[in-house]
């Protein structure tokens, strides 16, 4: 089990039923531990996984995050100042370390997003794009990483 997830999980649940101090605690807790912000309140699929525990890694907790997705350490999804919109990350996605998804950005489902990319248009489904800023380099009828 991812563990970073579950920690997030057992904080959400406090959020969502009201207990605010103690799900403020989880979102403490990862911060020390884990040395990521991911805030209690943030939405997040079902399946998706931190692996190295998404070090240093910051979500904006309105950042809603799709089912079976990956994303690695050091990710920032969050806003630009002066623009409206948070990211919206769909289904089965792959985020490289150090990646940036900011703005009122849509990444489709089964895409994969590039180490150290800065992402600050949509990215259609099943694309793959890299680069700052991103760019699409490939289109692929179905992801090859396993998600």
């Amino acid at each position: 089990m991812d563990k970073i997830y579950t920690c997030w999980k057992v904080s959400n649940w406090f959020y969502r039923h009201k207990m605010r101090p103690v799900a403020a605690l989880g979102r403490f807790v990862i911060r020390v531990v884990f040395s990521a912000d991911i805030p209690y309140n943030l939405t997040i699929g079902k399946g998706t996984r931190f692996p190295h525990c998404a070090l240093g890694s910051l979500f904006h907790p309105s950042t809603v995050i799709g089912r079976n997705c990956k994303i690695l350490h050091g990710v920032t999804c969050g806003g630009r100042g002066g623009y409206n919109g948070l990211p919206v990350i769909g289904d089965n996605v792959w985020i490289g370390a150090h990646a940036q998804i900011l703005g009122n950005v849509k990444v489709g489902d089964n895409s994969i997003i590039g180490a150290g990319s800065v992402v600050l248009k949509d990215v259609p489904p099943y694309s793959v794009v890299a680069g700052n800023p991103a760019r699409i380099i490939k289109s692929v009828n179905e992801c090859k990483w396993g998600g």
